[in-house]
């Protein structure tokens, strides 16, 4: 039992040593290339872009919004209108 244990153990330290150096190992550059920082700008545009498209999106849905409030509030005040005309009409005419 205590051999499969150390097994366990020298298996585990060994991946995370293995973890640890290979960025090291895979010839990693200090400094990005002219096209990778090319990519990143065009990224970062996109994201600004899309950004401002949300922002956008969330004012026309905020009135929107505000304009399906307005309406059904409209709506309450004709309603309570017609029941008023109504009851009115009923106390007349008998259909």
């Amino acid at each position: 039992m205590s051999r499969c244990r150390l097994l366990k153990q020298a298996t585990g330290a060994g991946l995370a040593v293995a973890m640890l150096w290979l960025p090291l190992l895979s010839g990693c550059t200090s400094m990005a290339s002219k096209e990778q920082l090319s990519m990143l700008e065009e990224a970062r545009k996109r994201a600004v872009s899309a950004e401002a498209d949300l922002n956008a999106c969330k004012q026309h849905r905020a009135k929107l919004e505000q304009e399906l409030a307005d309406k059904k509030s409209l709506l309450g005040k004709l309603k309570n209108d017609r029941d008023v005309v109504k009851k009115a009409l009923g106390k007349y005419w008998k259909w």
